[in-house]
């Protein structure tokens, strides 16, 4: 029979294990967008689909992901600079969600990387 510390930290480990994230970004009608999800293809915890790359974000996998998360950034300040945008509306608006998802994978990563200890 386990004394009670042991179960405890099994199910802390179990707990920690388990918290992961995923994120999906479009780059359908982004300016090089195909050449973008190219680069991301071998790289790790990313998935791509059509014109969709899905990223899982996971304790076991946050550290590994400086390459991907530069990509990304670097993609979003490249459209959201495009002289596309100033005359089309609509891009414009499709590379404000894009800047804003990859906002939010670098929240996620955060979160994952550094949780919270008093939790």
């Amino acid at each position: 029979m386990k004394d009670l510390q042991t179960f405890i930290n099994e199910r802390v480990e179990i707990f920690e294990a388990e918290e992961s994230k995923t994120i999906t970004f479009d780059f359908t009608d982004l300016e090089n967008g195909e050449e973008t999800l190219k680069s991301l293809e071998e790289q790790e915890g990313c998935k791509i689909e059509d014109n969709k790359l899905t990223v899982t974000i996971t304790s076991e996998n946050v550290d590994k992901l400086d390459t991907v998360q530069d990509i990304l950034q670097q993609f979003a300040e490249t459209i959201r600079n495009s002289t596309k945008r100033s005359s089309d509306e609509q891009y414009a608006q499709k590379t404000k969600a894009f800047a804003e998802k990859v906002a939010e994978f670098n929240d996620a990563l955060d979160e994952i990387a550094n949780p919270d200890e008093d939790e």
